[in-house]
């Protein structure tokens, strides 16, 4: 899809709270996307994440996940990206993936069905892309 990108879910909870650690380059990268008519995308890979991450303690939201998730995917240009039987598929055939977190498998699986670039920091992800990319028609965005 032309003129998307999925956020990984930290860069989710970053670019909703303001957080400092989202570059300026990726807030811009984001900004010119949004702006520019393009759509940014939210899995439910992720919201999945950010319940166990709540669940567990380790974050805590203003909101329960469900009003987040809403309030997030209510803004113009921000849409819930579908998880396929086509995605879960090719996340299980990413043979060169360094590690075998199966919520990080399918949002790369997510980007490429997307044909958009997945937004994330995550250095496993990183090298994924840098080295496998072209092979998986993957692509990172990181501003």
């Amino acid at each position: 899809m032309k003129d998307a990108l999925l956020l990984d879910t930290h860069i989710a909870l970053w670019l909703d709270s303001g957080d400092s650690r989202l570059r300026r380059s990726t807030q811009a990268l984001i900004d010119g996307c949004w702006h520019g008519g393009g759509t940014i995308f939210l899995s439910a890979v992720t919201t999945w994440e950010i319940a166990l991450l709540v669940d567990t303690g380790r974050i805590e939201l203003d909101s329960p996940v469900d009003a987040w998730v809403k309030r997030f995917t209510d803004v113009p240009g921000i849409e819930a990206a579908p998880l396929t039987h086509t995605a879960a598929c090719r996340a299980y055939q990413l043979h060169h993936l360094e590690h075998r977190d199966p919520a990080d498998r399918l949002l790369i699986a997510t980007a490429i069905e997307l044909d958009c670039p997945l937004v994330t920091y995550d250095e496993r992800i990183l090298r994924f892309g840098k080295k496998h990319g072209r092979q998986y028609r993957f692509a990172i965005g990181t501003g």
